[in-house]
């Protein structure tokens, strides 16, 4: 069998799997990148920043075509499930591809520094078997790109989180500064949109299509997708409090105590 002309292996799968960890290679052996972060920064995290390079350069891609791909269908005319074009196994295979490079890393950092993250490799590979059902069980008969362009615009808010990272590592994020409000503002809301409301959204989308209600479709698309996109969004709305607890409690820090001290003095 033709690996690369069969429907369930995309090229982007095999590109994915060979250019990320290529450009992984490339930063860490990059001065600049290392001059990024602050002189006797430990080797882990200079590790840590290749990846999140890699990182936010595949989810800006998988936010430009997802966005591509809502955007420049007729969905009026052509069914959200069932309407077949290149970019929905494109992308399937490009975020499988980057999830099980990812997860390569996480392995690989556990082994090397003895760290890492459950919640993380969790995500993977729960999102690894997700992929690999997609691509052999519905990429020919009901590829559902709507949704697959849904599901890619929720990267957009992980460039937003990366930077975050980088800034408090060079020490500009550590203060209560503007700066902070403003990321911390711009990753919150992001993750809502993209995460929370475009979840909903979905079923939305899948009740108009099914002519019920947005909270009776996720009912009506068998259990397996029942049971993945509720886990999803419990988790994501989860994820979103802890944002939520950590920017309000800032808020308050900031913007109150501040206005308090002044008072005093």
């Amino acid at each position: 069998m033709d690996l690369l002309n069969s429907p369930h292996i995309p090229p982007s799968l095999i590109a994915a799997l060979t250019v990320y960890p290529l450009l992984f290679f490339i930063l860490s052996n990059s001065q600049w990148v290392k001059n990024i972060l602050p002189p006797k920064t430990d080797t882990q995290k200079y590790y840590h920043l290749c990846n999140k390079v890699v990182a936010s350069v595949h989810s800006t891609i998988m936010t430009i075509t997802g966005s591509y791909l809502l955007l420049t269908v007729d969905w009026s005319k052509n069914d959200i499930s069932t309407y077949k074009t290149a970019l929905t196994p494109f992308l399937v295979g490009l975020e499988l591809g980057y999830l099980t490079q990812d997860t390569a890393f996480e392995f690989y950092q556990r082994a090397r520094f003895g760290t890492g993250s459950n919640l993380i490799l969790f995500h993977h590979v729960s999102v690894i078997l997700g992929s690999v059902y997609y691509l052999y069980a519905l990429t020919i008969h009901n590829p559902g790109p709507y949704f697959i362009g849904m599901l890619s615009l929720m990267n957009m808010s992980t460039p937003i989180l990366h930077i975050r990272w980088v800034l408090q590592n060079r020490g500009l994020t550590f203060t209560n500064s503007a700066l902070k409000r403003f990321i911390d503002t711009a990753l919150l809301v992001t993750y809502f949109w993209c995460r929370i409301f475009g979840n909903w959204w979905m079923g939305v989308a899948i009740g108009a299509k099914l002519g019920v209600s947005w909270y009776q479709a996720p009912f009506l698309i068998g259990k397996k997708f029942t049971i993945t996109t509720t886990t999803m969004f419990l988790m994501n709305l989860v994820w979103w409090l802890v944002l939520a607890k950590q920017w309000l409690k800032n808020f308050n820090g900031f913007y109150f105590t501040r206005r308090f001290v002044k008072k005093i003095n």
